[in-house]
């Protein structure tokens, strides 16, 4: 028996047109969570820069959305020691393209020997462009 006996040509082409629409819906969906795990991993990877006193590297990971250009004084956290890095909340936008982060952040400067501890607002931004996460901002003031 032949299939078009069994369907009449307009209800093949609507089972079609089905299956494309459920595989693209896929696809999109594929491609946010893909997304959000390089926010994960690009995040982490933030904290653990700055916890292991990588500034330079935690630098790097900063670009302005806007394009204007990152000016990042490193010498001036020479003694800097991060003591705690916590990421308190995560709130993303549902197209999964920017996030902002609030980070609790404990560290002491050692030649002034006293662990202080503050809140840090992080705004991330996705580049469809690099297929990465970039922080719009600044290295925390400390």
């Amino acid at each position: 028996m032949s299939i078009y006996k069994v369907f009449k040509p307009t209800s093949i082409f609507l089972i079609c047109m089905l299956l494309l629409t459920v595989n693209s819906s896929g696809c999109a969906s594929h491609d946010k969570q893909k997304a959000l795990n390089k926010f994960d991993e690009t995040s982490n990877l933030y904290g653990r820069l700055l916890r292991w006193k990588e500034l330079e590297g935690a630098a790097q990971m900063i670009q302005h959305e806007d394009g204007s250009p990152v000016e990042i004084q490193l010498d001036e956290l020479s003694d800097l020691e991060i003591v705690d890095y916590k990421i308190k909340t995560i709130v993303m936008d549902e197209e999964h393209q920017k996030a902002v982060v609030e980070a609790e952040i404990s560290y002491y400067f050692e030649t002034k020997n006293t662990v202080k501890t503050i809140r840090d607002i992080q705004n991330w931004w996705y580049s469809e462009e690099a297929q990465n996460w970039f922080m719009d901002g600044d290295l925390p003031a400390f």
